[in-house]
């Protein structure tokens, strides 16, 4: 249930700054243009200046218009001179100085008298200059440019941005949906790998329950007590039994730990829990004439969590010590208790792990790839389920390096704190 909220809540989130960010891009691609609008204007009229210097030293040029414009009562030259010489001169002088500042639009021009041309139309593509009284020794008159083709041209400046702004967020969107339908195949394909080891798993325990019964049976049978050959076959029997079962169980607490799932939530003392951990590799231990050391610092041991998933973590570190070390292995185990945390040190005379596999050790079914590791048998699984054992208590675990080239491991958890109110811990739950 709170997986399928978590999910929705990520998806309304996606959602959301998807949305945010479209709106975000549209807001800035009109700013964009207003930006480009401001600027064009601003060239414009720095372009009107130069074009009104420039007319200012013609000065038969200016006669001419000044003639017609008192000749002319409509308060337009562009009637009275459009087909004379000297409209195609200032024609002319516009268009330089309109490409001088980089200008190359098509335009229309006119000498108008505001005061009498009273079918003007002035919009965001028409521009006037000051007043011309200066060259045209006559006030009221002005020179108009309009450009036509200005509003394609602006969205010519900025219609490469907007088109690369939608086919970016098109990207996203694909790939965020991409990425949500290989997490939701991934997370199926995954709950159908768990499905089938639980089924396989629980399917393996009957044959090995009747070969153990089966055993048993055949070993307190006289005739074959007193065969030593039939007794070394079924002590291989029984051992190699005893290890499928064990990799079997280890393939069910992966599973279970991968789900979350706690069999028993109870508080416990973690120091006698390792201790009975412990008890369970001494024989393995003195077949490598090895040596396992337990150590404790401190008064307050006591945690709360899943004491059966406390010992498969405890179990998993001290397996593949034992597992790993090839000469005479020798681990210490430390637990110590101090400012509400509980710290299990786990140190071991091994080869050791690369400090650039510290944190790859701890992803499902990842291997050393190095050296003659590989000897020894192992699914992978050992420190992942450690680490996910440790995450359910709310610790942590980390790696460092050991005495003599080994390895140690270090993991601190909460200890079960003292209630404020009674002044004593919650004994209901004592497992």
């Amino acid at each position: 249930m709170k997986k399928s909220v978590t999910q929705l809540v990520l998806l309304l989130v996606t959602i959301s700054s998807l949305t945010l960010l479209g709106v975000m891009q549209i807001a800035w691609i009109f700013k964009t243009a207003r930006m480009q609008e401001a600027q064009f204007n601003h060239t414009v009229d720095m372009a009107m200046n130069r074009i009104i210097e420039s007319l200012s030293g013609q000065k038969q040029l200016c006669s001419e218009v000044s003639r017609c414009l008192m000749a002319c009562d409509s308060g337009s030259c562009c009637l009275a001179m459009k087909n004379m010489e000297e409209w195609t001169g200032i024609k002319t002088v516009i268009e330089n100085d309109l490409k001088y500042y980089g200008i190359n639009l098509d335009f229309e021009f006119d000498i108008v008298d505001l005061n009498k041309a009273t079918s003007v139309q002035t919009s965001k593509a028409t521009y006037l200059s000051e007043t011309l009284e200066k060259i045209l020794e006559q006030s009221g008159y002005r020179l108009l440019i309009r450009f036509p083709e200005k509003r394609d041209f602006l969205l010519a400046q900025i219609g490469y941005i907007f088109v690369l702004s939608i086919f970016l967020l098109l990207i996203i969107t694909l790939s965020i949906i991409m990425i949500y339908r290989l997490y939701k195949r991934e997370k199926k394909f995954s709950e159908s790998v768990v499905e089938f080891i639980n089924t396989m798993a629980h399917e393996l325990k009957t044959p090995l329950t009747n070969i153990s019964l089966a055993v048993n049976m055949i070993s307190r049978n006289n005739k074959i007590s007193g065969d030593e050959k039939l007794n070394s076959y079924l002590n291989i029997i029984s051992t190699e039994r005893s290890l499928l079962k064990e990799k079997i169980d280890r393939l069910l607490s992966s599973s279970i730990t991968e789900n979350g799932q706690a069999i028993n939530y109870c508080i416990y003392n973690a120091a006698e829990m390792t201790r009975e951990t412990v008890k369970n590799f001494i024989f393995r231990a003195n077949e490598k004439e090895g040596i396992i050391r337990i150590s404790t610092e401190g008064n307050d041991f006591s945690i709360k969590g899943d004491p059966g998933q406390f010992q498969i973590m405890v179990g998993n570190i001290i397996d593949n010590s034992l597992k790993y070390c090839f000469g005479k292995p020798e681990i210490k185990i430390l637990l110590k208790s101090e400012n509400d945390l509980l710290t299990l040190e786990f140190e071991d005379n091994g080869p050791g792990i690369p400090e650039k596999y510290h944190k790859k050790v701890f992803e499902k079914y990842f291997r050393l790839p190095a050296g003659n590791i590989h000897k020894a048998e192992g699914f992978g699984l050992g420190l992942y389920q450690a680490r996910q054992i440790v995450r359910q208590m709310n610790g942590t675990i980390t790696l460092a390096g050991g005495r003599e080239n080994g390895l140690k491991i270090i993991i601190t958890l909460p200890i079960n704190k003292t209630d404020e109110h009674h002044g004593e811990k919650d004994k209901d739950t004592t497992c």
